[in-house]
């Protein structure tokens, strides 16, 4: 599973907890007050309203990530719950003059600052370079590996996958149809399934070589 931040240091420096209910908006680009927020528990999404009004998520938040206010506000996006999601926040120290914090946490903040780009640059990649099974895959490899992948008694790998289609479409730019027919076609392929909430993993390592995937790159650890 990919490094995360040290939650229970996190909350020891006695951040603001917050619970966001699902659906509701954590932040948005008209926010005046520069704020890091972590993820303590849930999931959420980072989203770009194109002007011809469809939605693009730039990136799904998971337990353990950070979201920076002045980032979402800079890139002009909106980060909204898709399920519970609790947080602890503190006054974002990169963006306000005379904040002092534990030079621990600063590191903390930048090896976020690190993950989110290379997941960004990853993003772009996957758009632009990536068919629809490719991107799709991918995706739902990296989430798994962020989330960390859970085996049955039978070995079977899975992850618990909140997102709807609509969701993952908007995430890698194709249409609700088109996600429903790559999904088919790699439950038919014997690659995964996605069913009532949960990705299974049919032949992982296949996946992951089809579509040049490697777990390693989401593994920025906090010295």
């Amino acid at each position: 599973m990919a490094a995360q931040i040290p939650i229970e240091y996190v909350r020891s420096l006695g951040g603001v907890a917050r619970t966001f209910v699902a659906g509701s908006e954590i932040c948005g680009y008209g926010d005046d007050m520069p704020r890091l927020l972590f993820v303590l528990n849930g999931w959420a999404a980072s989203s770009k309203m194109l002007p011809n009004g469809t939605r693009f998520v730039t990136e799904f938040v998971l337990r353990g990530d950070m979201i920076s206010t002045s980032l979402a506000a800079l890139s002009r996006e909106t980060v909204r719950a898709i399920t519970n999601v609790t947080v602890t926040a503190f006054p974002d120290f990169t963006a306000l003059p005379k904040v002092e914090a534990p030079t621990y946490f600063y590191r903390i903040v930048i090896a976020e600052l690190v993950r989110h780009q290379v997941r960004m640059s990853e993003r772009l990649a996957n758009i632009g370079r990536r068919d629809a099974l490719e991107r799709t895959g991918y995706m739902l490899l990296e989430l798994g590996t962020r989330v960390g992948i859970s085996r049955d008694c039978a070995n079977s790998e899975y992850f618990d996958c909140p997102l709807t289609q609509a969701d993952i479409g908007d995430a890698v730019g194709l249409s609700t149809v088109h996600i429903n027919r790559v999904l088919r076609d790699m439950r038919e392929a014997g690659l995964l399934s996605f069913r009532n909430g949960i990705v299974a993993f049919l032949d992982r390592a296949r996946l992951a070589d089809l579509v040049d995937f490697d777990e390693s790159d989401f593994d920025t650890t906090v010295i």
